[in-house]
């Protein structure tokens, strides 16, 4: 069996030992949910305050990027050490359910798990802040207000396959699922084009 082989062997029984699985699809959801709600809103608020309805295709990007650079740095690191600190407390929890300690396997398969859970996390709202900015990134021959329309379109559309998949998961209607998700993505949108428009 080669190295490779060997490790992602080693990698596959860490992950079933803490149910990595599971975990990291919690993470993916929550992490690309927050990426995708974050970023529409930063593009909505531009729009409510813009001057004669132009908006700064440059500042919204830029923006947009950044918080969404931001969210992921902070997304890994709170992933990490929540996920770190529960896996730790389990562990000690079975130790004094066993009346011994408890090393090799188990407690490795801590640090694969908190490392998988925080990669996940932390990547996950990228890929969530890349739908609603795509239109401004790679159709600029858009105007602003058709960019900010298509964003909200691809948001909606994203978390609509978002809450259908989770849908499907526990064998729920994916579209009441899917719906839910939206109608979240949509309320929080119009509630912050509202409240720019008062500030």
């Amino acid at each position: 069996m080669s190295r490779f082989r060997a490790w992602l062997q080693r990698i596959k029984l860490h992950a079933q030992i803490s149910d990595t699985a599971a975990i990291a699809r919690r993470y993916f959801v929550i992490g690309a949910f927050d990426g995708a709600l974050t970023i529409l809103g930063v593009i909505i608020g531009a729009a409510s305050v813009a001057e004669g309805g132009e908006i700064d295709t440059r500042l919204v990007v830029a923006a947009g990027l950044a918080g969404g650079i931001a969210l992921s740095v902070s997304s890994t690191v709170g992933a990490f050490e929540a996920e770190r600190i529960q896996l730790m407390l389990d562990h000690q929890n079975l130790e004094r359910a066993m009346l011994r300690r408890v090393e090799g396997t188990r407690r490795d398969a801590i640090h694969i798990s908190s490392t998988i859970s925080a990669l996940v996390h932390g990547l996950s709202p990228i890929l969530g802040v890349l739908i609603p900015l795509s239109p401004f990134i790679f159709f600029q021959n858009l105007s602003p207000i058709d960019a900010l329309e298509l964003a909200v379109i691809l948001t909606s559309a994203f978390l609509f396959v978002m809450g259908a998949y989770l849908g499907s998961l526990i064998k729920e209607m994916i579209v009441y699922t899917g719906l839910r998700f939206v109608i979240a993505g949509l309320g929080t949108a119009i509630v912050l084009f509202l409240l720019g428009g008062h500030v």
